[in-house]
C-alpha cells in the first residue's frame, strides 16, 4: 500500500508554515541557561507570569466540558469590545478562525488575496481547502497597492485577508482602503491581533457592512499566547454561523477562565502595553540612526528592520549567541530583515548593547 496514492493532491504541496521554538529547546541548542533566554521573535507579552492571570487554575472543574456555546466568554468580550453578544464568536487563537473562515466561504478553485509580506496562515489555511492564493506584494514601504489588488479580482475572487497592524511590518490599512476593499463586495478580513498596540480599529464598520470579519487575539496584549485564543466580530448571520461548524469544545476551561481574568485586569494590564510601546519605540530609534539600515515604523509591538549592507543572517547568529532571538524570515521580499519583539526594559538594554556592538 502506498499511502501516497490516498493523501489529496493538493495536501501533498502545503507550504509549511515555520513556528518558533519555545524557550527551553532555544536554551538547550544554545547551551544558555532558560532564565538567560531573550526570547524577541515570536511578538509575546514578556511580562508572564508577572501579569498574575494564572494563579487560579487549580479552581478549573477539568472534568467537565466547557460551555460550547461560550456564554460568559461572550458576555465577556461583549462588555470590553462594545459589541453585542451576537456580533462576537471565540476561537482556539485567530488560527482556528482562519480557518473556519476559509472553510465558510471557500470551495476548491476559489481565489483568496493577500498581501505580502504578511502573515503566512492565510496562504497556508486557504491551501489546505484546495482554494488559490494570490499574493500581491506591498510597496517599497509595505503599504497595500490597491490599484494591484483590485486588478486581481475576477468571478472566482471570494476572500481577501489584510493584517492592520501588518505581521511582519507593522504598518496600518487605511479607512479609503477598507472601505474600498468592502465595496468590491469581496468578505474582508482584518486580522487585528495588534489592536491594543495600535488603538485603531475598523469594527464600527461592521453594522454597515455584512461584508467586514474582525479578528483579534489574547496571546500578545494579555500574555495568553500559551493558552491559544481568540476572538471574531462580526454580524451575527456570519457568528451564528461560525458558532454552527466550530468545534462544540473548542475553548478549554482554562483559556476562557483566564482571558475572562484578562478583560476584567485590563487596565493593568494595558499599562505592560505602554511599557512595551515604549521599548519598541527605542529600538526603533536605535536602528533608525544606524548609518545603512532602514527600520520600518510599526504600530505594533515589533519592529522590522532591513540590514542592508549587513548580512541579516550573521546579525541574527550574533544575537543568538548572546542568547538573544528574533525572527528572520525566508520570504525573498525580506529575506535581508529581522523582525525585532519588544521586550522588558532589561531585555531592550541588553539587546541594543549587543546590535550595538554587531553593528559598528
Amino acid at each position: 500500500m502506498n499511502l501516497d496514492n490516498y493523501i489529496r493532491k493538493h495536501i501533498k504541496n502545503i507550504p509549511f508554515y515555520e513556528g518558533v521554538d519555545p524557550s527551553i529547546k532555544l536554551a538547550e541548542e544554545s547551551g544558555i541557561l532558560p532564565e538567560d533566554i531573550i526570547k524577541l521573535n515570536a511578538n509575546e507579552n514578556p511580562f508572564g507570569k508577572t501579569l498574575a492571570l494564572g494563579e487560579n487554575l487549580s479552581s478549573i472543574n477539568i472534568h467537565e466540558y466547557p460551555d460550547p456555546n461560550q456564554k460568559l466568554l461572550r458576555k465577556s468580550l461583549s462588555k470590553y469590545t462594545g459589541k453585542k453578544i451576537d456580533q462576537l464568536v471565540a476561537g482556539s487563537g485567530s488560527d482556528e478562525l482562519i480557518d473556519i473562515l476559509i472553510r465558510i466561504f471557500l470551495d476548491q478553485g476559489d481565489k483568496l488575496i493577500d498581501a505580502q509580506p504578511t502573515f503566512g496562515m492565510y496562504e497556508f489555511f486557504a491551501k489546505i481547502q484546495g482554494a488559490n492564493v494570490v499574493s500581491v506584494p506591498r510597496d517599497e514601504n509595505f503599504n497595500l497597492d490597491l490599484e494591484s489588488i483590485l486588478n486581481q479580482i475576477d468571478k472566482s475572487t471570494k476572500m481577501i485577508f489584510l493584517a492592520s497592524p501588518n505581521n511582519p511590518t507593522g504598518n496600518l490599512a487605511s479607512l479609503k482602503e477598507i472601505k474600498t476593499l468592502l465595496e468590491s463586495e469581496l468578505i474582508v478580513v482584518v486580522d487585528e491581533t495588534y489592536f491594543e498596540f495600535a488603538n485603531k480599529s475598523y469594527s464600527g464598520l461592521i453594522d454597515d457592512y455584512e461584508n467586514l470579519v474582525i479578528l483579534r487575539s489574547f496571546s500578545k496584549w494579555a500574555g495568553l499566547a500559551g493558552l491559544r485564543i481568540g476572538y471574531a466580530i462580526s454580524n451575527p448571520k456570519l457568528i451564528q454561523r461560525m458558532l454552527l461548524i466550530k468545534q462544540p469544545y473548542n475553548i478549554n476551561s482554562a483559556a476562557e477562565q483566564v482571558a475572562i481574568l484578562a478583560m476584567n485586569k485590563k487596565k493593568n494590564l494595558l499599562t505592560k502595553v505602554e511599557i512595551l510601546i515604549e521599548q519598541k519605540e527605542l529600538i526603533f530609534e536605535f536602528l533608525k540612526n544606524k548609518k545603512g539600515l532602514k527600520a520600518y515604523p510599526s504600530s505594533a509591538n515589533f519592529i522590522l528592520c532591513d540590514f542592508g549592507q549587513y548580512d541579516s543572517n550573521d546579525v541574527f547568529n550574533q544575537l543568538a549567541q548572546k542568547g538573544i532571538f528574533v525572527r528572520k524570515f525566508s520570504n525573498q521580499l525580506i529575506s535581508n530583515c529581522l523582525r525585532i519583539s519588544s521586550g522588558t526594559p532589561d531585555q531592550t538594554g541588553k539587546l541594543l548593547q549587543v546590535l550595538d556592538n554587531i553593528i559598528s
